[in-house]
């Protein structure tokens, strides 16, 4: 009987040997795979859960947290793009918000022409919107307090109290609004004086009253007169507003040839009725945001081709016999673009 010689039997350990190291390389390779998968499908759930809690503080409007809660995410780069996608567009709103607090008008719009074409998800669109209503608040605000400024320095002071009465109407839950119309309140005192003066100077000139020097047989038919001015001074005060509408005026001259500030109540009545145009009105408040306030009074002249002229009053509160023009606007009901008359320069400038 043969003995096998030493060489081969090395041979078959080195052959035992590599079998041996390649199926621990094997196993090995399965474990990592395994754990790798496993720990990527972890990563994967708990990105979900982020971008889901993401989402519920969404809907409540608490962005910061929305925010923060995507932070968490490690790696986001490997994340799902909706999720990528939230938080990049999550930090234009915040800075957009960031910015429309302190009225930087600018950066706000920057941020949101970023996010003007995000459709999903719902509770994301739904800040969006949020933030675009109080952006465009506070520009309105900012083009009021402007003008207020402006045409107070011009001595033009039912421009300066319309425009200041258009601040004041605007909602005070906004910081900058809110801010804005602290800042220029002031502006009421120096106004209404100024006003004041103005009337005064202008019914001086005509102010001599009839001698007293008249018999008191005409002490009755002075308290007539009286008892009829007064009753005429609360109709004329009514239509106060009317009475000195640039609309209306230019419409009635128009048609009569003569001054509406001479007309009879009627003739007043009856042209204001006819500068009336609630569809358009509605139209224009939606587009502009600019809010109806309790006293205001709306005149609609057609200019042709869906433009309408837009002229609103409101009485002084400090003088009722005082109109304050809040605006005189050219507004494209098929385009929604709105345009406010510049009372110093006469030009006018596109709001929305």
């Amino acid at each position: 009987m043969k003995v096998m010689k030493k060489p081969k039997i090395l041979v078959l350990c080195g052959l035992l040997f590599s079998c041996l190291v390649i199926l621990t390389a094997c196993s090995s390779q399965n474990t990592t795979s395994t754990k790798t998968t496993t720990s990527s499908s972890s990563t994967t759930q708990k990105a979900t859960e982020y971008y889901q809690s993401a989402l519920s503080y969404l809907e409540s409007g608490e962005n910061k947290q929305a925010y923060d809660e995507l932070k968490k995410i490690k790696n986001i780069s490997q994340a799902d793009k909706k999720i990528q996608a939230l938080k990049s567009n999550l930090k234009y709103l915040l800075a957009a918000k960031k910015a429309v607090t302190t009225a930087d008008l600018t950066t706000t719009k920057t941020n949101l022409d970023k996010l003007a074409n995000v459709k999903t998800p719902t509770a994301l669109v739904k800040q969006i919107k949020e933030v675009t209503k109080e952006y465009q608040a506070v520009k309105l605000a900012k083009h009021y307090a402007d003008e207020v400024v402006q045409y107070y320095n011009a001595q033009n002071y039912t421009a300066a109290g319309g425009s200041l009465q258009s601040l004041e109407s605007l909602s005070s839950k906004y910081q900058a609004v809110a801010m804005l119309q602290e800042q220029y309140a002031s502006y009421n005192d120096k106004i209404a004086s100024a006003q004041s003066s103005q009337a005064s100077s202008q019914s001086s000139s005509a102010a001599t009253a009839t001698s007293q020097a008249e018999s008191s047989s005409a002490t009755s038919v002075a308290e007539s007169t009286d008892s009829s001015q007064a009753q005429a001074s609360s109709s004329a005060e009514n239509y106060t507003n009317a009475r000195n509408s640039k609309i209306l005026n230019s419409e009635y001259k128009k048609e009569t040839g003569s001054e509406l500030s001479s007309a009879p109540t009627a003739a007043v009545s009856s042209m204001s009725a006819k500068m009336d145009n609630q569809a358009v009105l509605s139209a224009f408040r939606k587009a502009t945001a600019i809010p109806q306030e309790a006293g205001d009074q709306y005149y609609v002249q057609d200019l042709g081709n869906d433009l309408y002229q837009i002229e609103i009053r409101h009485t002084s509160s400090a003088d009722p016999q005082v109109s304050n023009l809040k605006g005189m606007y050219q507004f494209n009901l098929s385009s929604g673009v709105a345009q406010k008359l510049n009372e110093v320069t006469g030009q006018y400038e596109r709001l929305n």
